[in-house]
């Protein structure tokens, strides 16, 4: 028979959801922000990234949220 997949309403409202506690723009009042590690980014420049640990990716700092674009 069907799987128990979700339909796709449900994985809108879900992906809807997820979006509605997450800021507009990355910087570090994300609950989810952290510092990158000076190997990836420069020991001196490590302010310009930030580091997703929901989405386990890093991302230019006032750039679009990686989860809004």
């Amino acid at each position: 028979m069907w799987t128990t997949n979700k339909s796709m309403a449900e994985k809108r409202t879900t992906r809807e959801e997820k979006e509605e506690h997450l800021p507009m723009f990355c910087d570090f009042s994300c609950p989810h922000a952290g510092f990158a590690q000076p190997d990836a980014v420069g020991a001196c420049r490590k302010d310009i990234a930030v580091y997703c640990s929901l989405y386990k990716k890093h991302n230019n700092k006032n750039s679009n949220c990686l989860g809004r674009k």
